[in-house]
């Protein structure tokens, strides 16, 4: 691997070359750092220019940076005037070329592994994004490079170190590589770097975690991101998997209860992130799996194969360091999205309701009673109404309303809900209705001789069995009374969908 100027100079005089930007980045590009209107971006370690000639095609305004002079030289022949070029180290040389005003985008592609300062570098080029501006780190995947090319990739320990350290970190593996996006460098200071100034980072480089503070002074939660198969993601996605197990790396080893792990599946690109109830540390994986629930490691698992998979994943040495148990729960740790439009403007996408509440009331023979109205078709109706104060519930009409329709005030304390009734909104009504039907209970002798009704409303009020009610009554407005009434029997269901 390089170290020197002379060295980067003469690899690409002598035809080194990165493979090219591929589709899938290209694609994620697009998606998630589309150019804003005027939006400028800086491209460090340019190499040839092919990374940087395709951010002005997006619309960026693109500073270009590298060391070798022999890159610049090839990038200004092919690409010309649409990017600015800059011979620049990145670690050690001035900045003041750069532009003062920032940037929206900073893209390092295949350039992080080989920064000797990584953390304080990134720190640096992170406080010079613009607001909402965002970072994109593209590198190598340590695990899927072979041996010999390792130095150039990152592993996950060093990646999830290098996420911890921002407010929001997106990340996606496509073809080999990660692609992360990096938004808020968390720190105030600037980070001390993981390895010795001068040294190049190995693919198991450590690097401490982040401890933001608050605008108080308190220590916040810190953000940690696991990676996992398709298969255990959907352990964790599910609920069956609750605990997590790793080694004492020390990026692993500083996750405290009350942090944040953001579980990334490898194979689809979703994310969730869970609270850390616990992290207990153990001699041995046979120590963790007597003590540990190897159920809620792996629920897919035996014990034996448990072991097996582990000592699989994690070599002697790596073992040596000790083993970690990460118990999480279901709750949320990261706040959840805005909405995509304000709730003023989302309801007038939406279909409205109107909203009614009623009370099923019956004589002491069970014999439901109802009112007639005066209204349209004279339909029979219980005592109850259209929900339209802003304070009321649907309960608190029905009784409400009750009191308006009869005189009767009925003191229920927690009456039963028997039936949520959909009214699909036809050519006579202009609007859906959603109704409420609670049990009124029984009415006695003395409780029917006080009716009185508001003659706005209603004209008449009567008892009858069902099988008379149907004689009386409209085919679909009995629809309702009977399903009121088999539901108050437990013979039917409490919910009915009916039409205009």
């Amino acid at each position: 691997m390089f170290t020197t100027q002379e060295e980067w100079d003469r690899g690409y005089a002598d035809g080194l070359r990165y493979r090219r930007l591929g589709d899938s980045e290209r694609m994620l590009l697009a998606t998630h750092a589309p150019a804003p209107v005027e939006g400028r971006a800086l491209d460090v370690g340019c190499g040839i220019g092919e990374l940087a000639a395709h951010l002005a095609d997006l619309g960026y305004s693109v500073d270009a940076v590298d060391w070798s002079a022999t890159a610049l030289a090839e990038a200004g022949a092919r690409y010309g005037e649409a990017v600015r070029w800059l011979r620049l180290d990145i670690e050690g040389d001035d900045r003041g070329p750069l532009h003062a005003d920032g940037y929206d985008l900073i893209t390092l592609r295949f350039v992080a592994p080989f920064l000797s300062t990584r953390d304080r570098t990134l720190h640096a080029l992170g406080h010079r994004l613009r607001p909402g501006g965002a970072l994109v780190v593209i590198t190598p995947l340590a695990a899927d490079a072979p041996a010999r090319r390792r130095g150039i990739a990152l592993g996950e320990d060093e990646l999830a170190a290098l996420q911890s350290r921002w407010s929001t970190a997106e990340r996606h593996d496509t073809e080999g590589l990660a692609f992360m996006l990096l938004r808020g460098p968390l720190r105030t200071t600037v980070p001390q770097d993981s390895s010795p100034a001068g040294a190049v980072p190995s693919g198991a480089a450590s690097a401490r975690s982040a401890e933001p503070t608050g605008a108080a002074g308190a220590v916040t939660p810190r953000q940690h991101h696991f990676h996992l198969s398709g298969r255990y993601y959907g352990q964790v996605e599910s609920g069956r998997k609750t605990v997590e197990v790793r080694v004492a790396t020390p990026e692993k080893a500083a996750v405290a209860a009350g942090d944040t792990i953001v579980f990334h599946d490898r194979d689809s690109g979703r994310e969730l992130d869970v609270v850390v109830r616990r992290v207990t540390r153990y001699d041995s994986f046979e120590d963790l799996l007597d003590t540990e629930e190897p159920a809620r490691v792996d629920p897919d698992a035996a014990r034996e194969e448990l072991l097996v998979a582990l000592r699989g994943i994690y070599p002697p040495d790596r073992q040596a360091l000790g083993p970690l148990a990460f118990e999480f729960d279901h709750r949320p740790a990261r706040p959840g999205h805005s909405f995509p439009v304000p709730p003023s403007q989302y309801v007038q996408t939406v279909p409205h309701h109107t909203v009614y509440g009623c009370l099923y009331v019956r004589d002491e023979h069970d014999r439901p009673v109802q009112l007639r109205s005066v209204y349209g078709s004279r339909q029979w109706q219980f005592p109850g109404g259209n929900l339209d104060t802003q304070s009321e519930d649907p309960l608190q009409t029905a009784r409400r309303e009750t009191v308006e329709e009869t005189g009767l005030e009925l003191s229920l304390e927690t009456p039963r809900l028997l039936l949520t009734h959909f009214l699909h909104a036809g050519s006579r009504l202009p609007l859906n209705k959603v109704g409420f039907i609670f049990d009124g209970g029984r009415l006695t002798a003395d409780q029917l001789r006080r009716i009185r009704l508001d003659p706005a409303e209603h004209d008449m009020w009567a008892v009858h069995d069902l099988e008379e009610w149907r004689q009386l009554m409209e085919p679909g407005a009995f629809t309702r009374l009977d399903a009121v009434e088999r539901a108050r029997l437990g013979e039917g269901p409490a919910y009915l969908f009916t039409h205009t």
